[in-house]
């Protein structure tokens, strides 16, 4: 009875606010009735915090100086939006428009300006460019912060947000305010978006002088990259390769699914890769190598750096568990979780973490990041000019182009991967391409 007597009394003060909400400002038509929202139940506590939460706001919207401000829709968004940024940096509250965008899959394609972004520092900096894409076209490059998208400042804004707002229609122009290294003052790009196909693997080729040394780098783990790197590795094969780096440097994640994938052409079928990990036990899950072409005995380094991140993590620290390969680079990102997308009606949706991802280990990647086997670093006055060097020659040690840097991570992996006494733990030294060859017994 206390129960219902409470809930009546936030109906009333709820009501209450509504009726205030609509005489002072009309708001726009829901378009999702609140039968189509989940059932939710309130304790007591509940019932208690909200009318206090209720009443607050209540008291913004009598007396807070700018009217214009004090919607009760806008300060819902904005409790709503404070609440999931106080959980961790990967949930958040998500506009209509935003969500909108988040809606878009891992697709081959997709309408943008070509850009891979990074919030990880608080600024929105571009890690790699799409080659011919829009943004590569208007002079954008690996390294820039773009402080403001059509005029607006990204100082509040969340990762998804800009990137709603960077897609558009195809033809139409954004412009970008850009902060780049060794440059005093802010310089104004125009981008005319277009459909950009993102090659998620790249560069493949063995390194010359190397002694069959091959090399290619994944970009991200789209739906399309295990079949990519099939291709790449017959290629390769067919080349004379007898060991292998894969690059994982500047790949933001994608899809797990593809990730196991991808690790599966390394690993004997039927291996746990990844776990993930829920609040309920009973939900957690399990991911298992496939039966797929496989590289038994193909010794292998991993290149990581500071924006590798989620599944390029998950993949490097699952293959180094199963003695697989070397790890080479800088700490990783820290992303080893799960976000799965709800919507609240006409609101938007929260995007909320529901899951952590471990490896067979168990090392916890989230928040964390992954410590390379063998640490080299690019120097920090560097990076900015050492990234647009990657895309535009990846798997070179020096270009030998004006202002290059040298790729001395790359170096390093060659350096050891001719040196077997190094890896050990990693047998053999050439490739089983036959899905039914005795390297699987």
């Amino acid at each position: 009875m206390k129960r219902f007597q409470t809930f009546l009394i936030l109906l009333a003060l709820t009501a209450g606010f509504f009726a205030h909400a609509d005489d002072a400002a009309p708001q726009p038509a829901q378009t999702q009735s609140p039968q189509q929202l989940p059932e939710i139940r309130l304790d007591d506590d509940a019932c208690k915090e909200m009318i206090t939460f209720l009443y607050g706001l209540s008291l913004l919207r009598t007396h807070y100086v700018d009217g214009s401000k004090t919607s009760y829709r806008d300060m819902f968004r904005s409790a709503l939006r404070g609440v999931m940024q106080d959980l961790d940096r990967f949930s958040n509250f998500e506009t209509p428009q935003s969500y909108e965008e988040t809606q878009k899959d891992f697709s081959a394609q997709f309408g943008g300006i070509g850009v891979t972004l990074s919030t990880k520092n608080g600024l929105l900096e571009v890690v790699s460019v799409t080659e011919d894409g829009p943004a590569d076209k208007a002079g954008i490059k690996a390294g820039d912060v773009i402080v403001k998208i059509d005029g607006k400042d990204l100082n509040k804004l969340k990762l998804s947000d800009c990137i709603g707002m960077l897609r558009g229609d195809i033809g139409t122009t954004v412009e970008l305010a850009v902060r780049r290294a060794g440059v005093k003052d802010e310089l104004s790009m125009h981008v005319v978006r277009g459909t950009v196909e993102v090659p998620s693997v790249v560069g493949a080729h063995i390194i010359p002088d190397s002694g069959g040394i091959g090399y290619l780098r994944i970009l991200q783990f789209a739906q399309d990259t295990p079949g990519r790197l099939d291709t790449a590795l017959s290629k390769l094969s067919a080349e004379g390769m007898t060991s292998l780096i894969i690059d994982l440097r500047n790949n933001p994640g994608g899809i797990v699914d593809s990730a196991v994938a991808v690790c599966s052409r390394f690993v004997k079928e039927d291996q746990t890769l990844v776990t993930l990990e829920w609040r309920d036990p009973s939900k957690n899950q399990t991911y298992k190598t496939v039966n797929c072409m496989k590289y038994y005995n193909l010794p292998l380094i991993l290149l990581v750096n500071g924006n590798s991140a989620s599944a390029s993590e998950l993949s490097a620290s699952a293959l180094r568990d199963m003695k697989r390969v070397v790890v080479l680079g800088e700490k990783t990102f820290g992303k080893g979780s799960a976000q799965n997308i709800m919507p609240i009606g006409d609101l938007g949706a929260l995007r909320i973490t529901v899951a952590h991802y471990f490896t067979p280990s168990h090392t916890p990647i989230h928040g964390k990041g992954l410590q390379p086997d063998i640490t080299v670093e690019i120097p920090p006055q560097k990076a900015q000019a050492f990234y647009a060097q990657l895309n535009d020659y990846p798997g070179v040690i020096d270009p030998g182009v004006a202002d290059s840097v040298r790729d001395v991570q790359l170096e390093r992996a060659v350096e050891i991967l001719r040196s077997a006494s190094v890896l050990e733990s990693v047998k053999g030294s050439a490739p089983a391409t036959d899905n039914n060859s005795n390297a699987r017994k």
